[in-house]
């Protein structure tokens, strides 16, 4: 088994020449045996073979390899030795020449350290000398930090005095225009949101102010405040202006009109009035109002002409209508009117709805008049009945039919069941109470016979 140079020492090891001396082989054969393992050799760092002093011991100490058979000749022997010699002279040049390149290494190693070495020590000379310098900047900054805190400290003292000086500068004058504005009569009616507005515009005229200007500040308060009422002051008259005509607009509408009609109304004339600023006049504003409430006056006027014709209708069917006659032509005259011009006369509505009214008015009558024939003939019918017994009376009193036969409530049933049967299909409610007997009679008659 191989082993590095490092774990071995020149004093336990062999060269490979003295190793093949010493055990009496050639430098192949000691080769050989260190690569099968015979022998435990290692390289040095030049890449010389060593054998180990232990494995050349312990192989003297096995035991020979039996004689051979035959010895070799002399001749040959010298040969042998002769060329082991060389090998051996040429691996002894090859060992000096590298033990040469190794020392060459080794040299150059050793300066290339010293070198490495040297550039270390000026690199470290030059660190200490960039750490010095370092150093003093550092110091400088120190110092320069330490000014400008200085500074900044004196600029913020002087800043917060100039600030707290400010601060009570603005909270005296924001009392102050708090007071002006809550106590100045002309003001009085000004509303919750616009009197913030005035506030907030008196606030932003002290937060432009300084100390210095605190004599003036009393004027300032009083111009900002009539600058900042003033708008709000034309903006009210105008609305006020605006509502005057509104509700002029709004009372020109007929009596009829709905809570809904006035809202409408309303805001037509808003939408009209929009484009106008608070300083048009006053005649046109006037007129623009009534021309915005005229559709929905002439709406209006359509609908409460549409409800006067829809009742004077409803007037003019049979007394006997009911309440699905009044419903059925107030659908159909509502969709007459529905389909004329919005201004239409009351005359062309009426004379629109003639043909329905009429209709309507003969179909009521018609439908009275077969009411009335049907209890005509109801009456008629029960007339007749009541006729049988009266008949029957005649012909028990003429001896045509029994005493019996006049109390026989079977036949007087029978008789009065046939009546019904035969009047009441013919009947129409035309005929008379006389033809009514009459024909009672015969049925009768013709029954007994």
């Amino acid at each position: 088994m191989k082993k590095s140079a490092k774990n071995r020492s020149g004093a336990d090891s062999h060269s490979a020449s003295d190793a093949a001396a010493l055990l009496g082989v050639s430098i192949p054969t000691l080769r050989r045996m260190v690569k099968d393992g015979t022998l435990e050799g290692f390289r040095t760092p030049g890449g010389h073979l060593r054998i180990s002093t232990e494995s050349i011991e312990a192989a003297k100490g096995r035991e020979a390899p039996p004689a051979r058979t035959r010895e070799a000749s002399p001749v040959l022997k010298n040969r042998r030795e002769r060329i082991e010699e060389l090998t051996l002279e040429a691996q002894e040049v090859r060992a000096q020449r590298e033990l040469r390149k190794l020392r060459r290494e080794e040299q150059q190693e050793a300066e290339e350290r010293e070198a490495e070495a040297q550039a270390r020590e000026e690199e470290a000379e030059q660190r200490r000398a960039e750490i010095a310098l370092e150093r003093q900047r550092l110091e400088r900054e120190a110092a320069e930090d330490r000014r400008r805190r200085q500074r900044e400290q004196a600029e913020e003292q002087a800043r917060l005095e100039a600030e707290q000086g400010l601060a009570a500068f603005r909270e005296r004058w924001y009392a102050v225009a708090a007071q002006a504005l809550a106590t100045w009569p002309k003001v009085s009616w000004l509303t919750a949101s616009q009197r913030k507005e005035v506030a907030e515009a008196l606030e932003t005229e002290i937060d432009r102010r300084q100390p210095n200007d605190a004599p003036r500040m009393n004027d300032i308060i009083a111009r900002t405040l009539l600058a900042a009422v003033e708008p709000l002051q034309a903006e009210r008259d105008a609305q006020e202006r605006r509502q005057r005509l509104t509700d002029e607009a709004l009372r020109s509408l007929p009596y009829s009109a709905t809570d809904a009609d006035k809202v409408r109304a309303t805001a037509a004339i808003r939408e009209a009035l929009r484009p106008f600023d608070r300083f048009a006049d006053v005649c046109e504003l006037r007129v623009t109002a009534q021309e915005a409430v005229r559709l929905v006056r002439q709406e209006i006027e359509r609908r409460d002409l549409d409800a006067k014709l829809l009742r004077s209708a409803v007037w003019d069917l049979p007394w006997s209508r009911n309440e699905q006659d009044e419903a059925r032509l107030r659908r159909e005259c509502s969709e007459i009117l529905a389909d004329l011009p919005p201004d239409v006369s009351e005359g062309e509505a009426k004379e629109a709805m003639r043909t329905t009214i009429d209709e309507a008015r003969r179909e009521i009558e018609q439908r009275q008049a077969e009411k009335e024939r049907q209890a005509r003939k109801a009456q008629l019918v029960a007339d007749a009945v009541s006729e049988v017994i009266r008949y029957m009376g005649e012909l028990e009193g003429n001896g045509k039919i029994t005493r019996q036969d006049y109390w026989n409530t079977e036949l007087t049933e029978h008789l009065q069941i046939a009546v019904r049967r035969d009047l009441e299909p013919e009947l129409t409610g035309d005929e008379s109470a006389k033809e009514v007997r009459e024909l009672a009679r015969e049925i009768i008659d013709g029954e007994l016979e």
